[in-house]
Formats: structure tokens, C-alpha cells, sequence
């Protein structure tokens, strides 16, 4: 009699999801399937290097089917998430398909946070992927270049004012 395997469903791929698939490799008994919306690990922490045009957005990102590909018992889904279904033990991508699980870990992630100034966001470029990253580096880079043939001294130096909100490497 063939006992099937535990199914773990994880959403995300950042470091808390992929570190439980990686836990869990070479268990026979556990069948691994994370999903994430991106095909890529972020190394979040150095974001602030791809802004500031120290790096490069793919040193940064490694695909995440590459850093799972020696482990036999996971598979990887590049979908997201609409609603979990708890009785039925059952995730439920956008795309319609239908994940049954033993046990689902959702490590999602985190978004940016105004501390009730929601305003701040129509005029702040948040840091938390890849995209925000290269927006705030052609931002800061597009206005040095302006700032290269501006002659009006008081507007160079208004154009070349930055405030940063944050408290981590930013």
C-alpha cells in the first residue's frame, strides 16, 4: 500500500519561502510546490545598490527554478494567489487553477508602509522589487543629467535635494 506524500503549498518565493522549500528537500515524503508571481529570488537587501546604479538588477535576482532545480520533491509555479479555501484545504490561483495542500505557508512577502500618510504615495517611488528599484535609479540618474545643464544655481540645488524616508540600508 502506497502512502501519498505530504503536499506543502507555498506562496512566495522571497527568503521565508524559499528557505521552508529548501528545508524540506530530500524528504520523500513531502511533495513541495511554491508559487510566486515572479520567476526570480530577490536578494532584497542590496535594492538599494540597483537604485543607486552599484549593481545591476540581475545581480540581485536569481531564478527560482534554478536555486530549486537538485531538489527532486519541488516544483515551481509562476502564478498568484486569489483566495485559500480552508475546508477544502484548496488554494485558488488567479488563472483558475486549483492547488490541494496538507499544509500551506504563505510567506508573501511585504508592501510598503505610509504609516497613515497614504498621501506620500502619489509622490514616493517605495523600494520593495526589481521595478521600484530601476525607477528611483533613471529618476536620480535623469535628474543629475538635468541638473548638468541647469546654469540657475538655486534650481540645480533644488533639483539636486533628495529626501529618503526609511530606516533599513536605504
Amino acid at each position: 500500500m502506497s502512502v501519498s506524500p505530504h503536499r506543502v503549498v507555498i506562496v512566495g518565493g522571497g527568503f521565508g519561502g524559499l528557505q521552508t522549500a529548501i528545508r524540506l528537500a530530500g524528504r520523500k515524503d513531502v511533495e513541495v510546490t511554491l508559487i510566486d508571481r515572479h520567476n526570480h529570488h530577490l536578494f532584497q537587501p542590496l535594492l538599494y545598490q540597483v537604485a543607486s546604479a552599484g549593481l545591476a538588477p540581475g545581480s540581485i535576482a536569481m531564478p527560482i527554478r534554478s536555486v530549486l532545480s537538485s531538489q527532486k520533491n519541488a516544483r515551481v509555479l509562476l502564478a498568484e494567489a486569489d483566495h485559500v479555501d480552508v475546508d477544502q484545504k484548496a488554494l485558488h490561483l488567479r488563472d483558475g487553477e486549483v492547488l490541494n495542500y496538507d499544509t500551506l505557508v504563505i510567506a508573501a512577502g511585504a508592501r510598503n508602509n505610509f504609516f497613515g500618510n497614504d498621501a506620500w504615495a502619489e509622490h514616493a517611488i517605495g523600494l520593495k522589487d526589481v521595478r521600484d528599484a530601476i525607477r528611483i535609479r533613471e529618476k536620480i540618474l535623469l535628474t543629475f543629467e538635468a541638473a548638468e545643464r541647469c546654469d540657475d544655481a538655486a534650481e540645480r540645488k533644488r533639483m539636486l535635494t533628495f529626501v529618503v524616508i526609511g530606516g533599513g540600508p536605504t
